[in-house]
């Protein structure tokens, strides 16, 4: 469905409703998932409705992960809001689904109600806003001074090995995604990588999207690491 608001044509994909099974074990259901996986690779931003009255059940855990995993921008659609308990503030719920679906901490909760159409086009205005996040383009020079400052306050080391971090590049947006440069990519360790993402996230305003950064090797040894 096409949508304009505020000067800006929006597309809508609104996918059926996966069946919450343990086990996928007809057609039918295999096929409305892979529909669902599908829309999200086409998607710019995702939003993920699920009943705010109801536990999360495994299916929804499994489909956010699904959504990080292909580096999306999500929304978690909190629906019929209306219907929770008056004593759970939204901070309470924000902290439920922290503990329920802890690798996507950085996504935005949104608390509405489509059958009154409250939240709706708030819903609508906070994905547009991820989505800006993610067209977001940094300059090398600005980049290069973060890492600069991340590997003054953490070298990064494997076993011994010194690592060369010789520059970082933006190659591309939605999601922002950054390539580093290095003697030895073998050497950079996961734990490495995260701590760099988060200093990056925050340096940039991306703490709401996901971002990816890609390793190389440096072939000209030459230039000197920072």
């Amino acid at each position: 469905v096409l949508l304009e608001r505020d000067g800006e044509t929006v597309m809508v994909i609104d996918t059926a409703g996966v069946m919450k099974k343990k086990k996928i074990e007809d057609a039918v259901a295999f096929y409305s998932e892979a529909r669902v996986q599908k829309a999200v690779r086409r998607a710019d931003v995702v939003v993920l409705l699920f009943e705010a009255e109801r536990p999360l059940s495994a299916l929804e855990k499994r489909l956010a992960r699904f959504i990080v995993d292909n580096h999306k921008p999500l929304v978690l659609g909190a629906n019929k809001w209306d219907l929770v308990d008056g004593d759970v503030s939204p901070s309470d719920f924000k902290k439920y689904l922290d503990d329920e679906l802890p690798g996507v901490r950085f996504a935005p909760v949104s608390f509405l109600s489509a059958k009154n159409g409250d939240g709706v086009w708030d819903t609508l205005d906070l994905a547009r806003d991820l989505f800006r996040q993610g067209s977001t383009r940094v300059s090398t020079g600005e980049l290069n001074r973060v890492l600069e400052d991340a590997l003054k306050a953490r070298v990064p080391s494997s076993k011994g090995y010194r690592v060369k971090v010789y520059y970082a590049t933006q190659v591309d947006t939605s999601p922002p995604t950054f390539v580093l440069f290095v003697n030895d990519r073998r050497l950079i360790g996961k734990d490495w990588l995260r701590y760099l993402e988060h200093r990056l996230k925050e340096a940039f305003e991306f703490d709401e999207i996901p971002i990816q950064i890609l390793v190389r090797n440096r072939v000209r040894r030459a230039e000197s690491p920072i």
